[in-house]
């Protein structure tokens, strides 16, 4: 298992730790669904719906760097595919915080559908943020 994470690349690796925290922290929060009265599932299922919405944000921030970077597979860098990928990640971030806000605080508009907390939501979101500060400072001082 160490020799597989050892051939990941940078990439690779942050998605493997990005996917050990969600999976960790909603684990940790699996209590909620039983003993917690007052929605306490929704605490678990909206740090899943952050953890999948920042998953999928960082697979864009990885493709953007791609279209933005001359490669040997891609030497004509594109800014519409640049702007394309960063234009996806806010609406990601817009859609994901609007549900769980609905959720959250008026579960009569969705028929009374109330999963998924706000603010779980928005921390299953951050992870992502911290990642990415990491590999700057790594890559400043490397």
């Amino acid at each position: 298992m160490v020799e597989k994470y050892l051939k990941l690349n940078e990439h690779q690796k942050s998605l493997f730790w990005l996917l050990v925290i969600g999976v960790v922290a909603f684990i940790g929060m699996c209590p909620f669904f039983f003993f917690y009265e007052d929605k306490g599932y929704s605490y678990p299922m909206g740090w899943l719906l952050g953890t999948v919405a920042e998953i999928i944000s960082f697979w864009t921030i990885i493709k953007m760097s791609e279209a933005l970077l001359p490669t040997e597979e891609n030497p004509n860098p594109s800014a519409a595919r640049v702007i394309i990928f960063v234009a996806l990640r806010f609406l990601i971030y817009i859609v994901v915080l609007v549900i769980a806000a609905i959720c959250t605080w008026v579960p009569s508009w969705f028929g009374g559908f109330d999963m998924f907390n706000f603010w779980t939501t928005f921390a299953g979101l951050l992870p992502v943020q911290v990642f990415l500060v990491i590999s700057q400072l790594k890559a400043k001082r490397g």
